[in-house]
């Protein structure tokens, strides 16, 4: 990218797009450390509350959540799996595209930069925010392996979303 700042809105964008490949990046990361290292227990709620099912990933929560402020009813149980994975890619979209904004403002965003935000999502998402929601269980209930392979999860999210917003930029030409 050239050293002048790029337009807000089309790196939005472009920040969006890149959201989404990189949330895609993260579940092929998840699928591999799975297949590796077993579930991801930072997803699963503390255990069983208001007839939610306990091990329900926390996704899937906060689309229940969601759908109960608009509908006033849960998301119906068919539909849990499909709901959870929209937050997640929501969850990505709306990060990526703040990625895209922060990028407009600084050229020279880079990777580095990516892996930082991928870091600080991780810690104020995941290791926070899930937390102070009540939704993840307490941080030494969960093996500091996972905690690992959660942060590498969100630098694979911060490192893809730099890499696209940054090739899709200079595709369309910030300006």
């Amino acid at each position: 990218m050239s050293g002048r700042n790029q337009n807000p809105i089309k790196a939005a964008l472009c920040g969006l797009v890149a959201g989404a490949g990189a949330s895609a990046a993260m579940d092929v990361y998840w699928k591999i450390v799975r297949n590796v290292a077993g579930d991801r227990p930072e997803q699963k709620p503390k255990g069983k509350k208001d007839g939610q099912a306990e091990g329900k990933p926390s996704t899937q929560i906060i689309a229940d959540k969601i759908s109960e402020v608009l509908t006033g009813k849960e998301v119906p149980r068919k539909d849990k799996a499909i709901a959870g994975i929209a937050v997640h890619y929501a969850t990505g979209l709306i990060c990526g595209a703040f990625f895209g904004i922060a990028a407009a403002a600084r050229p020279r965003l880079g990777i580095v930069g990516g892996l930082l935000y991928g870091a600080a999502i991780w810690a104020l998402l995941d290791e926070a925010a899930l937390r102070m929601l009540d939704i993840a269980p307490d941080v030494e209930k969960v093996p500091t392996t996972q905690h690992i392979q959660a942060l590498g999860a969100h630098l694979v999210y911060g490192s893809s979303t730099a890499l696209l917003t940054r090739m899709l930029m200079k595709i369309l030409g910030g300006s």
